[in-house]
């Protein structure tokens, strides 16, 4: 399958990348009049976070709607490191679409970043249980290395928050 084509998510496009987010939450897609209303909607505030300049989001399009998205994010690294390295914080693909070659080509962009920073690999992070994942990761190259517990701050960020007041 070749009937799609990745770009990058811009406030142009960005209407259809929320479109895209709603359907993988909710399992489907919006209507044509909830699309027409999300065409419309003001998305100031995320474009501005679209725009940092160590965040990319590119998308996979069929037709007038984006179907996966892979986010890629540039961290320098300090000290004996010299160069940074590139984090896929979240790879999807609908269901419909899958093992039809969009994810890699999604995985193609992430490389193609590292290369244009200038950075020394590629680190994500997925599920134990994420078999599919992993396998295509280890064709795009990828190797496990170890393992992680995955933290996140939640409710704790009241009590971090506490000590800056």
């Amino acid at each position: 399958m070749q009937d799609y084509i990745i770009q990058r998510v811009t406030k142009d496009n960005y209407h259809m990348f929320d479109d895209m987010v709603y359907w993988r939450i909710n399992g489907i897609e919006r209507t044509d009049k909830e699309k027409l209303k999300s065409k419309q909607g003001d998305y100031s505030s995320k474009i501005a976070e679209l725009m940092h300049p160590s965040f990319y989001v590119y998308a996979a399009q069929v037709g007038q709607r984006f179907i996966g998205w892979i986010t890629i994010l540039y961290t320098p690294k300090l000290g004996p490191w010299e160069k940074g390295v590139i984090y896929i914080d979240e790879l999807w693909t609908s269901p419909d679409f899958r093992r039809k070659g969009i994810a890699h080509a999604l995985m193609k962009k992430a490389f193609e970043c590292m290369k244009e920073k200038g950075a020394v690999e590629i680190r994500l992070y997925t599920n134990d249980d994420n078999i599919a994942a992993q396998e295509l990761y280890k064709k795009c190259g990828l190797k496990i290395t170890g393992k992680a517990v995955y933290m996140q701050s939640g409710e704790n960020y009241l009590y971090f928050n506490q000590f800056n007041t």
